[in-house]
C-alpha cells in the first residue's frame, strides 16, 4: 500500500513551471520530493557537481592509504614520513578546493 494515499492537484502558469523544473533538476529531486521538503520546512540544496564527488573519491583514496601506513605503523612501529606528509598535503588540497568552491 502506498505511504502517501491523498493526491493534490494545482495549476501553475509557464513561469512557475519553468522555475519549478529548474529547481527541481538543480537539487536532483523530483517536483512531489521538491513540495514535500517545502511544507516540511527542510532545506533544499542544489545537488554538487562532478567535481565535489571525484573530490570525494580523491579523500576515499587518502583514507585508505591512511589506514595502510597506520596498519604498518602497528606492525613494523615506525610510520613512512614521505607518505605521511605527501597524504598530508593532498588532504589540505582537496579540503582548499572544496571550501573554495562550496563554501
Amino acid at each position: 500500500m502506498r505511504e502517501r494515499q491523498i493526491k493534490k492537484q494545482f495549476y501553475l502558469n509557464e513561469k512557475e513551471n519553468y522555475m519549478l523544473k529548474n529547481k527541481c533538476e538543480r537539487a536532483g529531486i523530483s517536483e512531489s520530493t521538491f513540495f514535500r521538503k517545502c511544507i516540511t520546512n527542510s532545506n533544499i540544496k542544489e545537488k554538487p557537481d562532478n567535481r565535489f564527488y571525484e573530490c570525494l573519491e580523491n579523500l576515499r583514496g587518502i583514507a585508505t592509504n591512511i589506514n595502510q601506513l597506520a596498519r604498518n605503523a602497528n606492525i613494523d612501529g615506525y610510520v613512512n614520513e614521505l607518505q605521511y606528509i605527501n597524504l598530508s598535503t593532498e588532504v589540505k588540497k582537496i579540503i582548499t578546493n572544496l571550501r573554495e568552491k562550496y563554501l
